[in-house]
């Protein structure tokens, strides 16, 4: 218990510095735009890679991917019905903003510095979530604009493999279950590296952090953070007490599952020209609700 508290009070501190260090003028917000680079595409491939030095293929990985795929329907679901008396567009933001978790740049390092065993899990349930995060809950978003509109698997499937990091897990993923072995010097190289990236991601997010709430737009985001916290919780606490998985297990999952909104809903929100106010401030406040539930969670 010492040992996650003193783990989660790490990471909130660097979340507080790098929010400190913009408003005491040394980084802009622009800035995170080039640690989001670094972490994109030197840091997090190394934690793949990492993780996937001795991946043995069982069902309970396997069934992270299915887990993420069932919540994140489920909450397209819901956003869908939440949004049922608004307007189309304000309906289209609720699909996004309640749908799909920010688990790259933000569960990832927390597990990784709190339960690096576990990795592997936080991995598996991205390429779920991946799935929806990268193209189908803003392909059921765009359909609310437009009644003539269709579901477009083509062009679900375009935005997903246009997506990097996807396609860096299936690649690491692919190699794995192959039995293929990199040389010992990339597994290396790549545990030097994905060290980095629990600092580069929580300096990122603070940097990030930024609170703009007009009058107008406050009951729209205490309907999401509401709606959203309480999905979390009651499927959270649903994965805790039903998984058949070790009691670790069952945490990760559950923490996953409270991870904030993802970074890919503010880009579909601003291509359907959503409230940015709205989709702008849920998202930040999302951050310090789930940092507050995953350290919770950690005490376990």
């Amino acid at each position: 218990m010492d040992s996650a508290l003193t783990n989660s009070a790490i990471l909130i501190f660097l979340i507080i510095l790098g929010f400190a260090l913009k408003r005491g003028g040394m980084f802009q917000q622009s800035d995170s735009k080039i640690l989001s680079k670094i972490m994109l595409n030197v840091t997090l491939p190394a934690v793949l890679v990492n993780a996937f030095r001795d991946f043995t293929l069982d069902l309970r990985l396997l069934s992270f991917i299915f887990i993420a795929l069932a919540v994140n329907l489920l909450l397209v679901l819901i956003g869908w019905l939440a949004g049922g008396r608004e307007t189309p567009r304000t309906r289209a933001m609720y699909i996004l903003c309640l749908s799909c978790f920010n688990i790259g740049n933000f569960a990832i390092p927390f597990i990784q510095y709190l339960f690096p065993e576990h990795i592997l899990e936080a991995v598996m349930f991205d390429v779920g979530n991946s799935v929806f995060n990268c193209g189908l809950s803003y392909s059921f978003a765009a359909m609310q604009l437009d009644s003539g509109s269709r579901f477009s698997p083509k062009a679900m499937i375009k935005n997903l493999f246009s997506t990097p990091i996807f396609d860096i897990y299936l690649v690491i993923f692919g190699l794995s279950v192959c039995r293929v072995r990199l040389p010992d010097m990339v597994y290396q190289l790549a545990d030097t590296v994905a060290g980095a990236n629990a600092v580069v991601v929580m300096l990122m997010l603070g940097i990030l952090f930024e609170v703009r709430l007009s009058q107008s737009a406050r009951r729209q985001v205490a309907k999401i953070l509401s709606i959203r916290v309480l999905c979390g919780a009651v499927i959270g606490g649903a994965l805790f007490l039903f998984l058949p998985f070790p009691l670790e297990q069952r945490v990760v999952a559950a923490m996953l599952v409270c991870a904030p909104i993802s970074g890919m809903t503010t880009v579909f929100c601003e291509k359907l020209d959503c409230d940015p106010n709205v989709y702008g401030t849920a998202t930040s406040l999302t951050i310090p609700i789930s940092i507050a539930v995953m350290v919770g969670l950690a005490m376990l």
